[in-house]
């Protein structure tokens, strides 16, 4: 494999783990607002 192909490769995962990470992130968030609105609700 040459050195142009690993960086597309690279590029690519990195990409693909930070949607992850974001995704992951919001969740987080969104469990924390809904443990707060059923408290006060």
């Amino acid at each position: 494999m040459n050195l142009n192909e690993t960086k597309k490769n690279l590029k690519y995962e990195i990409k693909k783990e930070l949607k992850k990470s974001k995704l992951e992130v919001l969740t987080n968030e969104n469990d924390f607002l809904v443990k707060n609105l059923k408290k006060a609700g």
